[in-house]
């Protein structure tokens, strides 16, 4: 009898705690503490909140506690721990993740948990993810963010506008002007953008540099602190095009009156056909396109005698991170890992139409040629060639203002250069 009891309350135990995730007490209760990036209205929070709802079902010992901050949520969560609260896990735009909480040392190292199985394939978890976005943002090897969200840069067009203008994705800058006057002459114009919005203007210098250079050119030129690199004649070259951009037509005059999201909001009524920008835009822009609009997108064109290859992609990442201070980061990290099966990343697909990372999981239809591109990149790279997430001071400060001061006109091409040369010794000479 005595055996019995024995074997019956061993067998109530491990229906109470799931072994799909690996958590042992059923006894202990534990609370996490999530501050996220997103507003709880969001498609994105919602589909987070359901997670956290199953999981907690599966995991009765443990509650997550969510606070939905939106876009000051680094902000906050650094300002939270100098006071000692807790939070044990947080979610970012990966890039200035990376260069703020990351950089500063306040993140948890997933190293001893990556070659543990995922949940729903008998394989390391780190065997799941879209290559090259796990270790992005490594440093020294090891591994802090969780990506779980994946943009890609690239022209997102309207496929009609196209159509109509006879026009094709092109493949080099030689085609991707042609096309612009394609679509001048049909009466579109051709590229939207916006004023006010500096790291959507960066992408065309980061993209150039890294086609004309490869990926690292950039990054190698912020480092260099006598700021002569910036001399080197493929950062003219890159100012010059940007203001043939502008003297063509291909981007209207009025975009310098545009405020986010006027600027976007010409292509989604139908008077511009084209914007460079990450795989967000169909979402942001499907209240106001008509029904029958098709996205396509396409990869920014070759350099003329570049070294860079055109399947080269410049990601926008989302991720998770655990707190370095945390008390419970094997918690934390059941978490991730339970969030990271295909059904659960297939419902952040499906419902807030964005690109994840977990392989094998299909983007919606709006962002197809996204999804194809993440597929065959080439390499990868973050934001302003990944200098974001290591040199963020220098880029929101120098980079950034400069270049926004030359695609709007106010910074001759020649002028330019010479800012960024003199600001970057100057910088550097201060550190």
């Amino acid at each position: 009898m005595k055996k019995f009891r024995l074997l019956t309350l061993m067998l109530i135990v491990a229906m109470v705690v799931p072994l799909s995730t690996g958590l042992v007490s059923a006894q202990e209760k534990i609370k996490l503490v999530y501050w996220s990036m997103w507003n709880e209205t969001e498609p994105q929070a919602k589909v987070i909140q359901s997670w956290i709802e199953a999981f907690e079902a599966a995991n009765p010992n443990i509650d997550i506690e969510a606070t939905w901050n939106g876009r000051q949520n680094q902000t906050l969560v650094r300002t939270a721990l100098s006071a000692g609260q807790q939070i044990d896990l947080v979610d970012q735009d990966a890039d200035p993740l990376a260069g703020g909480l990351v950089q500063e040392g306040m993140a948890y190292p997933l190293n001893e948990f990556l070659d543990e199985k995922a949940l729903d394939e008998d394989v390391p978890i780190r065997e799941v993810f879209t290559p090259g976005t796990l270790d992005l943002f490594a440093v020294d090897g090891q591994i802090y963010l969780w990506p779980y969200i994946y943009n890609t840069s690239q022209f997102w067009y309207n496929k009609d506008a196209f159509a109509e203008a006879g026009a094709e994705p092109p493949k080099t800058w030689e085609d991707f002007l042609g096309v612009c006057q394609k679509l001048l002459d049909a009466g579109y114009a051709p590229i939207a953008a916006e004023s006010d919005i500096q790291f959507y203007q960066i992408d065309y210098l980061t993209y150039q540099i890294v086609r004309y250079k490869g990926v690292g050119f950039l990054r190698q030129t912020i480092e260099d602190k006598t700021g002569e690199m910036w001399r080197d004649p493929v950062y003219l070259q890159a100012a010059q095009n940007m203001r043939e951009l502008w003297d063509r037509g291909c981007i209207p005059p009025e975009t310098k009156g545009y405020l986010w999201p006027a600027g976007q909001q010409t292509l989604g009524v139908g008077v511009s056909a084209m914007e460079l920008v990450g795989s967000w835009l169909p979402i942001e822009l499907a209240p106001i396109v008509e029904g029958s609009f098709e996205w396509g997108a396409f990869n920014f064109p070759e350099m003329p005698g570049g070294v860079g290859k055109q399947g080269d992609l410049m990601v926008y990442l989302l991720s998770f991170m655990i707190v370095k201070d945390s008390k419970h980061p094997r918690e934390a990290f059941e978490f991730l890992r339970f969030i990271m099966t295909k059904e659960n990343m297939q419902k952040m697909a499906d419902e807030a139409l964005v690109g994840v990372t977990r392989l094998g999981v299909p983007w919606a239809e709006a962002i197809q040629d996204g999804a194809t591109a993440a597929a065959n990149a080439t390499a990868v790279f973050g934001m302003a060639d990944g200098s974001v997430a290591q040199y963020s001071e220098f880029v929101n400060n120098i980079l950034y203002v400069n270049w926004s001061k030359l695609f709007l006109g106010d910074l001759t091409p020649e002028e330019f250069v010479e800012k960024m040369a003199s600001d970057a010794a100057e910088y550097w000479k201060g550190k």
